[in-house]
């Protein structure tokens, strides 16, 4: 599960802004009451269950109550757009942050207090920043041009990696099993590292090329999982080659992926229209929860079957495997999406 800087990098704001007002009941259980806006991004403390982060253009929001209620954290990232969240699970206080001009900032308490990482990504345009799931502090940035970061020490120091990718990275994936390391692209497809990023190579026919919006690792199965604007692929070897995966998708611009770490094969898609559900690896998929712009989605890896996702109405959860969903609010009654910026619009299109 990750989460992804789509915003600041090629994200397809035609299908945000082509969006029609309808928030009625969409299907059995399946509810969404008031209107929000888009949240960028969500992240989930992997320490804690009940703690949750979600970004909008307006900052960074927090429940330590499973979404009960909320609080707007972090005055410092006042002045950035916030593309993507990750939480250091060596320790969980920490948190990095992607943004639009301001490189990646990084928390050491949570998210109350904020500070530039400074150095080699001073001022730069960040679309998305990933956490080593080894634990070992170890964390990684894609900025445009193809720049690939990493810090070995909690975003004290960063090193660049150089990558083939002329174009954007979008997505972020680190095998917890392994070495290797995955980028996504905005339109070169995906390379793969298994040194650190001192050499790369790349797929030579599917995903040599296209956009990647969201890259996951399935520990189970050890497959790797890339959504794209062309639908969802799989990849049995860590990266090397691809297939397709999409049949039962009638959205096929898959922003946001999450594996669920309890059930070999079972993941959820977010696409540009609705979030759907597999149970065999990704070969086929059931719609779950329909009319929604999905930005990312989240597990709790302690009870998988609580899902978030992020969309353009806000946050919304369900405890039940995605059987049925319900809006998250702020502590004042509103969505955090609320004060995102954006306008309120639906997602009523495919």
């Amino acid at each position: 599960m990750q989460t992804h800087g789509r915003l600041g990098i090629a994200f397809p704001l035609a299908l945000f802004a082509s969006l029609t007002l309808a928030a009625e009941d969409r299907g059995p259980g399946f509810v969404l009451q008031g209107e929000g806006g888009l949240v960028t991004t969500i992240a989930l403390d992997p320490s804690s269950s009940s703690t949750l982060y979600a970004a909008t253009a307006r900052g960074l929001y927090k429940t330590m109550d499973a979404g009960a209620s909320w609080r707007q954290i972090g005055r410092d990232l006042e002045n950035h757009t916030l593309l993507a969240v990750a939480v250091d699970p060596a320790s969980p206080p920490s948190l990095f942050v992607a943004t639009d001009s301001g490189g990646v900032l990084r928390s050491r308490d949570g998210g109350e207090h904020w500070v530039e990482a400074g150095g080699v990504l001073a001022g730069r345009h960040v679309g998305t920043v990933a956490a080593d799931p080894k634990g070992r502090g170890g964390v990684y940035a894609g900025a445009d041009g193809g720049r690939l970061f990493h810090s070995g020490d909690g975003a004290a120091r960063w090193e660049e990696r150089t990558t083939p990718a002329r174009v954007a990275i979008s997505a972020i994936a680190v095998d917890p099993e392994g070495d290797r390391v995955v980028i996504g692209t905005n339109s070169e497809g995906v390379f793969w590292s298994d040194d650190g990023g001192a050499s790369w190579q790349r797929p030579s026919g599917t995903l040599s090329r296209g956009t990647v919006w969201s890259l996951a690792f399935d520990r189970a199965s050890g497959a790797f999982f890339a959504g794209t604007h062309d639908g969802l692929f799989r990849s049995d070897d860590r990266g090397a080659t691809w297939i397709s995966s999409s049949r039962g998708l009638r959205s096929l611009n898959v922003l946001a992926l999450a594996v669920d770490p309890s059930a070999a094969g079972a993941l959820y898609a977010g696409t540009a229209a609705a979030i759907y559900a597999s149970k065999d690896g990704g070969r086929s998929w059931i719609e779950i929860a329909p009319d929604l712009f999905v930005t990312a989605l989240a597990i709790d890896p302690r009870c998988p079957s609580i899902l978030y996702a992020a969309t353009h109405l806000g946050v919304i959860k369900s405890e039940d495997g995605g059987a049925k969903w319900k809006p998250l609010r702020l502590a004042s009654g509103r969505n955090p999406a609320d004060a995102s910026g954006y306008p309120r619009i639906s997602a009523s299109t495919r």
